[in-house]
């Protein structure tokens, strides 16, 4: 019994600090956009796909520009929070 309980509180943190470094904030990308849908608010980067609001995105988007990505991930989809020119 007192193994069952050690086990609990060792998984309980673990769990604690995985989902405190996954809230911790944006990652960041830099590269060029090797494909962009503007429809369905995609583009992509380094081979992953990002979605973006266009309201946000504060510049017009161009296949082959160099542009630099805060992202965070929801649900399994990168969401790009912020758009850049890459300097």
């Amino acid at each position: 019994m007192r193994h069952m309980k050690k086990l609990a509180i060792v998984a309980l943190a673990v769990t604690a600090g995985a989902s405190a470094a996954a809230a911790a904030g944006p990652s960041e990308v830099t590269g060029r956009i090797q494909h962009l849908n503007p429809r369905a608010h995609h583009l992509t980067v380094k081979s992953q796909t990002y979605r973006y609001n266009p309201r946000l995105a504060g510049m017009t988007l161009r296949r082959g520009e160099e542009v630099r990505i805060l992202y965070r991930e929801s649900h399994g989809q990168r969401i790009a929070v912020q758009i850049l020119p890459a300097a």
